[in-house]
C-alpha cells in the first residue's frame, strides 16, 4: 500500500460545499480555511474560454455485430477514422477511452438464450472524447473532439471544441527551467513559500479565448501541507519571453456532515450500520489475494490445513490511508471447515472515518463504473483524518478528508465521498473545465448515491440542510458569484429531472434513467451547465437529431426549464389528431395474467407519416419465481411483439414486487393505429400493481429512415409464446410497418 504523504499533482483538483451556509440553516457556517479567500487567490476554471459546435452526423460507420466486451474498442477507432479525415493539416486525434452507456430496462433484464454472448442494444450510447495534438504537442484540456455513437454503429453526433485558428509555434524558446521560476513567483504570496513543490513541466498549447493557441509549459505549483493545502496550475509561454499565460486553483475546500458508528450509514442521527465491504482485497497466508464480491464475500479457489485470512482497508478501486495513525487491518487464523468472518468493527472516529471512507468510495465507483475506463480512477488513494477540520478535497489523484473540530465534524461521509469522487471523474474524463459544473455534478453524484436532495444532511444538528437540491435557483448566475452556488442550478436539474422521470417509471426507474443521463454528460466532458443539459438530451435520443424528440424529451426539459437552465427547443408540433395519448389500469382490483394478453391500450389518428414514442411502467409479483416477457405491438395478435420493445423479467423472489415496463420509437405511416402493451408468460400467475402506456407522436423528417428490424427472433429466442398446446404451423405477414412477422397460428 502506498503510503507517500506528500502532495501528489494532477491536471486539477477541487472539493465539495459552499462555505456559506443555506438559507435553511438554524446557524451560521463556521468558518473554512477557504473563508478568507479573495479574488487575487483562487481562481476557477471557466468553459466560457471554449467554443464547441455540434454536428449531426448520422453516418453508419459500417461495424458488424460486436459483443458488448470488444464494441468500444471498435467503436472508438471507427469514429476516430470519420473524424480524423477531417481535421486540418498538422492535427491528430490522441488516445481516448470510451464510455459505453447502457439503457438501464426498468426493473427488467434481458436474459439471453443459454450460452449466448452478450451483444450491444441499439438503445446503447458510445462516448469518446479525443484530446487533440497539434505537430505532435498536445492541445490543453477541452481543446477536443467527441463522438457519440449508437449501438447499432451509427456516429450520431460530434463535436469540435477549442480547434485554434493559428497557433505560435512547437519548438520552445523557453526551457522548463526558465518557466518555474516565473510561476513560483506569481504564486509566492498566494502560497506563503517562494520554493513550493513543482510537478514535472510539460509542453502543451493553450488555446485562449480568442482561439489563439501559444505554446507553454505547464505544472502545477503547491505548499507541501495536507492539512492547509494550497495549489495552481499553471501555463507560462514557452516562446518568447516566459509570461504566464493563465493559471489555476486546483484545490476547493469545504465544509461536510459528520457521521458515527462503524460505518456511518448517513449522519449521526440516522444510526449506524454494519455493511458488507465490497471489492476489498483479502490475503491468505499459503497463497496470493483475492477480492470481496458486492456482498462482501470472498472465497479461494483451493487450499487445505490452517491459515491466516487477513485484510486492510484497500481494493482494486480503494488505497485508504490513516494520516493519524496506523491503518486498521484484521487477521484471523482458520481452516476451510468453518466460513473464516474479519469483521472492521470500529472503537472510535478515527476507525470508524476509514471503514465509512472505504465504503462509501467504492460505492461512488460503482455508480460511476460506466463511464470510467480501467486506467481513469484505479486504487484511488483516500487520505481520511488530516489534521484539520471542516475540509475535505481533490488534489488530482487522491481524495481528502479531515477530522472533526471546530463545530464541524469528520468529512468521511457518504455525501462528502460521493461529492469528491464526482471532481475525480470530471478531471478523468478530460480536466475539470469549469468549476461550477464540476461543483454541481458533485453535488449531483451524491444526489444519485445517497438518493436524497439534500447535500450535507445535519451537518448543524438533527433535521438541518447544508444545500437543499429543491432550492429553486435560477440561471443565469450573478455576476461574481461563487462556483459552489453556480454548481446548485446543475445539482437542481439532476434532482427535477429525477422527480420527472418518477412520476412514469418509479422511484427506482427514475434514479436509473437520470443516472445513465446525468453520467453520459459527464462521459463527454461538458463545457459548463447548459452544454451538460444539452449532451444529457443527446445521450437521451435516438437518432442524434433533438428536433424530432427524445424518449425522455419531456422530463428533461421541464428540469431545465425548472432553474431556466438553456435546452434545445421543443420538438416540432405533433400531428394533428395524433397528439399524445395514455392508458392506466389502476392499484385496486389488481391485474392478473396467467397467458399471453394485451394487458392496456392506446388509439391514436396520424394525419402524416410520423415517429412514435411508446412507454410503458408497472411492477409485478407472484406467489413463486417465474419469469415473464412484455412488449409492444401495434396488431391485436397476442403472440406478437417489436423486437425494439422485447424485454425479458425474472421474479425471483415470491410475494416482492418487482419493477418492469418497455419503451421503443417507431416510425408508424399516416392513418389509424391501436398500440397494445402485452405480457407474455409460459405458467404461473403474475399480479400487477397500477400500470400505464403512454404514446407521443412527431413528425417525421423527410430523409429519415427506420431499418426493417427482423422479429423472428431475438437472441435465439421465437417471438412468440412457448406456452404448451398443440404443435404450431408458422405463417409469415407483414405489419404496418413493413417489418416481417412470424405468428405463431396454435397460440
Amino acid at each position: 500500500m502506498n503510503r507517500r504523504l506528500q502532495f501528489i499533482y494532477g491536471l486539477s483538483t477541487a472539493a465539495l460545499l459552499a462555505c456559506s451556509a443555506s438559507p435553511l440553516l438554524a446557524q451560521d457556517s463556521p468558518s473554512s480555511p477557504m473563508a478568507g479567500a479573495t479574488d487575487e487567490n483562487v481562481y476557477y476554471p471557466s468553459g466560457t474560454r471554449l467554443q464547441s459546435s455540434y454536428v449531426v452526423v448520422n453516418k453508419d460507420l459500417g461495424l458488424a455485430a460486436t459483443p458488448k466486451a470488444s464494441r468500444e474498442a471498435t467503436t472508438g477507432f471507427a469514429a476516430a477514422s470519420e473524424i480524423q479525415a477531417e481535421l486540418p493539416a498538422g492535427y491528430t486525434l490522441g488516445p481516448a477511452s470510451t464510455a459505453h452507456i447502457t439503457e438501464a430496462t426498468t426493473g427488467a433484464e434481458s436474459a439471453p438464450a443459454a450460452g449466448a454472448v452478450p451483444m450491444v442494444g441499439a438503445s446503447d450510447k458510445f462516448i469518446t472524447v479525443y484530446p487533440l495534438q497539434y505537430n505532435g504537442v498536445p492541445l490543453s484540456k477541452g481543446s477536443d473532439y467527441m463522438a457519440m455513437v449508437s449501438g447499432s454503429g451509427t456516429l450520431l453526433v460530434k463535436r469540435e471544441r477549442g480547434l485554434p485558428e493559428s497557433v505560435d509555434g512547437t519548438d520552445p524558446s523557453v526551457t522548463a527551467e526558465q518557466a518555474i521560476p516565473v510561476a513560483a513567483a506569481d504564486a509566492k504570496d498566494y502560497l506563503g513559500t517562494a520554493e513550493p513543490q513543482t510537478s514535472t513541466p510539460t509542453l502543451e498549447i493553450w488555446v485562449d479565448e480568442a482561439k489563439q493557441g501559444h505554446l507553454a509549459w505547464t505544472f502545477s505549483v503547491a505548499s507541501a501541507s495536507l492539512t492547509e493545502p494550497k495549489a495552481r496550475r499553471y501555463w507560462v509561454a514557452a516562446l518568447g519571453e516566459p509570461l504566464v499565460l493563465n493559471w489555476e486553483s486546483e484545490i476547493y475546500s469545504t465544509h461536510q456532515g459528520v457521521i458515527t458508528g462503524q460505518l456511518w450509514s448517513t449522519t449521526p442521527f440516522d444510526g449506524t450500520a454494519n455493511r458488507p465491504l465490497p471489492g476489498l482485497q483479502v490475503l491468505r497466508s499459503i497463497s496470493g489475494p483475492t477480492a470481496t464480491g458486492p456482498d462482501g464475500r470472498y472465497g479461494f479457489d483451493s487450499g487445505a490445513g490452517a491459515a491466516n485470512i487477513s485484510a486492510d482497508l484497500d481494493g482494486a478501486n480503494v488505497d485508504l490511508q490513516n494520516q493519524a495513525g496506523a491503518d486498521i487491518s484484521r487477521t484471523k487464523n482458520g481452516t476451510p471447515a468453518n466460513p473464516v468472518d474479519l469483521n472492521f468493527g470500529s472503537a472510535n472516529d478515527n476507525e470508524r472515518a476509514q471503514v465509512s471512507a472505504f465504503y462509501w468510495t467504492e460505492k461512488a465507483h460503482e455508480l460511476a463504473g460506466s463511464i470510467l475506463a480501467p486506467t481513469d480512477l484505479p486504487n484511488l488513494i483516500t487520505r481520511v483524518n488530516i489534521a484539520n477540520s471542516c475540509n475535505a478535497f481533490w488534489n488530482g489523484n487522491s481524495i481528502n478528508f479531515f477530522q472533526a473540530g471546530g463545530a464541524c465534524p469528520n468529512t468521511a461521509y457518504s455525501d462528502v465521498v460521493f461529492h469528491e469522487y464526482g471532481h475525480g471523474v470530471d478531471s478523468r474524463k478530460g480536466g475539470i473545465l469549469d468549476g461550477g459544473y464540476s461543483e454541481g455534478f458533485g453535488d449531483a453524484m451524491a444526489l444519485l448515491g445517497t438518493r436524497q436532495s439534500c447535500l450535507g444532511r445535519d451537518f448543524f444538528g438533527d433535521g438541518t440542510c447544508l444545500r437543499p437540491a429543491t432550492d429553486v435557483i435560477l440561471w443565469p448566475p450573478a455576476p461574481g458569484e461563487n462556483v459552489h452556488a453556480v454548481g446548485r442550478r446543475y445539482a437542481g436539474f439532476s434532482w427535477e429531472l429525477i422527480q420527472q422521470l418518477a412520476k412514469t417509471y418509479g422511484e427506482n426507474g427514475a434514479y436509473d434513467i437520470a443516472s445513465r443521463l446525468v453520467l453520459a454528460a459527464a462521459a463527454a466532458n461538458p463545457t459548463n451547465i447548459p452544454d451538460a443539459v444539452h449532451l444529457s438530451f443527446l445521450a437521451d435520443d435516438i437518432d442524434g437529431n433533438l428536433a424530432n424528440g427524445t424518449p425522455h424529451f419531456r422530463e428533461l426539459a421541464a428540469a431545465a426549464d425548472s432553474r431556466h437552465i438553456p435546452r434545445p427547443a421543443d420538438p416540432a408540433p405533433a400531428i394533428a389528431g395524433g397528439v399524445g395519448v395514455s392508458a392506466q389500469f389502476p392499484f385496486t382490483d389488481h391485474k392478473t395474467v396467467s397467458a399471453n394478453e394485451n394487458i392496456v391500450q392506446v388509439n391514436l389518428h396520424l394525419d402524416e407519416e410520423s415517429i412514435v414514442h411508446i412507454s410503458a411502467n408497472s411492477s409485478a409479483q407472484s406467489t413463486a419465481p417465474l419469469s415473464f416477457r412484455t412488449g409492444f405491438y401495434n396488431q391485436a395478435t397476442q403472440s406478437t411483439i417489436w423486437t425494439g420493445s422485447y424485454r425479458n423479467v425474472s421474479l425471483s423472489n415470491a410475494s416482492q414486487w418487482g419493477n418492469f415496463g418497455s419503451k421503443y420509437s417507431v416510425k408508424l405511416p399516416a392513418g389509424d393505429h391501436t398500440i397494445y402493451w402485452k405480457i407474455w408468460i409460459n405458467s404461473g400467475t403474475i399480479t400487477l400493481s397500477s400500470g400505464s402506456l403512454q404514446v407521443e407522436t412527431f413528425q417525421a423528417p423527410a430523409m429519415m429512415a427506420i431499418a426493417s428490424t427482423d422479429v423472428t427472433t431475438m437472441d435465439g429466442l421465437p417471438l412468440i409464446s412457448p406456452a404448451a398446446g398443440p404443435e404450431s404451423s408458422e405463417t409469415q405477414s407483414v405489419d404496418d410497418i413493413g417489418e416481417a412477422i412470424t405468428i405463431d397460428n396454435g397460440q
